[in-house]
């Protein structure tokens, strides 16, 4: 390997343009570095398949450069050129994964090295084609896209296939990113792993958590490699090496403190007298029942929990929606820890961290309720929600409608949006509370909507919605909707569609199972501009939740 040289020259500091040698002169001679020219050499490269299965539609490329430099690659697939940089950090050897990369496309790939000079050289880096996609995989479908007024990026999510007929595999769950096109760019997939809640951690690596609570949470980076694993207390096989966190569960939603820290969302059983058989019947027969709770956790990375913050020492335990009796979610969860039926009490399935007053905001479906938690003190800083069922001191707690407020019921996905108010998936069901009848399956419907809380007055409006007039959609189950900060949009998954062929909502064992994603203008008169449909014949799929992240890299 050839190293690159420095030249010196002697200047005379004197007024003639001549340099003066072997003669006696009061003149001292500067010393200074003629300019950097010589671009850096590329040698060693190497470019092969992800060795990792989880993430086939990725390879590795390694390479060697002469003296320190900046690596960019880049990508033509024949209908594709683009380019991707890899940070601005100076080194000469040189590993990277290589994603966002279409399946069944062969990539010419080429790299460009940079030096601190700014000397580059670019040369090639070989031929990398990408499998196929699985054939039980689903081919999103868009239906809308204007795409001058969409938010730019790619949409990372899970799906699965977890209820009745038509589940190709069992187990099969994995998560993707997909461009606004439709288009798979990267997949993860470990059989008999059920992906649920998938993140982009601020260290650009992912962490997941294994559905339904059973299986731990765990962190990889790009090409699937596991970099942490945590598990609970009453898991029952931890996989090798997994780190152990003296809680229950870890479920449904987990979050980057500012301190470094996770918190998480966890579960406990308790044990109630008098409690209820039916959200049906107000005179059912009571009985002794345990309950399982939420329990938010702030946990290190090494599992120490720092600090828990018990929903059962601050909500009402006699309080219930229809929700609140369901017996199977965490059945398999507790079974051969607690005897007999485990009724779903709360079902938590969001927390968001504000970190002006070191709070978090958690959402309680089985509640049809948000509350909002003070870190410091545990107490309840305000309710969110319908005001039935709720006792002193609970409701003193309870945010006063202003003007017209909808309640949500069974609802998902509480996020702050960019303009100081918070947004829900509402996913309307029953849309009533026991024990009177809830809505009729025909005539349901979900939508996405904000409110606005005034914390001095303790008030709440409802300053915008989508659907059901702008569009009637009903998704009993699943849900998510976020805030889109470049274009002020918003991004809407109704994670769980259970429709006949003319799109009306019937029952489970005769419905098609899809999911749609809608991205909307969050203007006064909401207008939709992209669409991602998840929906085939014979095929059923729900989605958790949809984010959309700003590329495939974290950089």
């Amino acid at each position: 390997m050839q190293s690159k040289n420095r030249y010196k020259a002697v200047i005379a500091a004197t007024g003639f343009s001549v340099l003066l040698v072997g003669c006696n002169s009061d003149v001292t001679p500067q010393v200074v570095d003629l300019p950097d020219t010589e671009a850096p050499i590329v040698s060693d490269v190497s470019l092969v398949q992800n060795p990792n299965p989880t993430v086939p539609l990725a390879a590795v490329l390694s390479l060697t450069t002469s003296e320190p430099s900046v690596l960019t690659v880049g990508f033509d697939d024949g209908d594709r050129v683009w380019s991707q940089s890899f940070g601005t950090d100076h080194a000469v050897n040189h590993v990277v994964p290589l994603i966002g990369m279409k399946a069944n496309r062969s990539h010419t790939i080429s790299v460009t090295v940079t030096d601190a000079a700014g000397n580059s050289t670019t040369a090639a880096a070989g031929e990398f084609t990408t499998p196929e996609l699985p054939e039980i995989f689903p081919r999103p479908q868009v239906v809308v896209n204007e795409s001058d007024r969409t938010e730019p990026g790619v949409n990372l999510f899970t799906i699965t296939q977890r209820f009745g007929p038509g589940t190709p595999e069992e187990g099969y769950s994995p998560a993707l990113m997909v461009d606004n096109e439709g288009e798979v760019l990267w997949y993860y997939y470990l059989p008999g792993e059920r992906v649920h809640e998938i993140q982009r951690l601020s260290n650009g690596n992912f962490m997941y958590e294994v559905w339904p609570g059973t299986g731990g949470m765990v962190e990889i980076d790009l090409l699937g490699n596991v970099v942490n694993r945590w598990h609970f207390n009453t898991a029952k096989e931890p996989a090798e090496g997994s780190i152990a966190v003296a809680t229950d569960s870890l479920h449904h939603d987990m979050l980057e403190l500012p301190n470094g820290n996770l918190l998480i969302m966890s579960t406990e059983a308790r044990v109630f007298e008098n409690w209820y058989t039916s959200s049906r019947d107000a005179n059912a027969p009571r009985q002794t029942a345990t309950l399982i709770g939420d329990v938010i956790v702030e946990m290190t990375w090494d599992g120490e929990i720092v600090n828990e913050w018990k929903l059962f020492d601050m909500i009402d335990p006699y309080r219930i929606a229809h929700g609140s009796l369901r017996t199977d979610f965490w059945r398999l969860h507790y079974e051969g820890l607690v005897e007999g039926d485990v009724y779903d009490w709360s079902h938590g399935n969001a927390i968001i961290y504000e970190e002006d007053d070191h709070s978090f905001v958690i959402s309680m479906p089985y509640q049809n309720a948000v509350a909002k938690v003070d870190m410091a003190t545990s107490e309840i800083k305000w309710i969110l929600g319908t005001p039935q069922g709720w006792q002193e001191p609970w409701s003193e707690k309870l945010l006063t409608p202003v003007g017209d407020v909808e309640w949500s019921y069974g609802h998902h996905a509480i996020t702050a949006s960019g303009r100081g108010t918070y947004l829900l998936f509402d996913n309307g069901l029953a849309r009533a509370m026991p024990f009177d009848a809830g809505m009729p399956l025909a005539d349901s419907y979900s939508r996405a909507v904000e409110y606005s809380v005034n914390e001095e007055t303790m008030e709440v409006s409802q300053v915008w919605e989508y659907g059901p007039e702008q569009e009637r959609f009903y998704g009993r189950y699943l849900g998510d909707v976020d805030w889109l900060p470049q274009t002020s949009n918003v991004l809407i998954n109704v994670g769980g569609r259970e429709t006949n062929a003319e799109g009306e909502n019937v029952p489970t064992p005769t419905a098609q199972r899809w999911s749609s994603f809608l991205e909307v203008t969050s203007t006064d008169a909401p207008e939709k501009v992209w669409e991602m449909q998840l929906k085939e014949d014979g095929v059923g799929w729900s989605v958790y939740r949809v984010e959309r992240v700003s590329g495939v890299y974290p950089y």
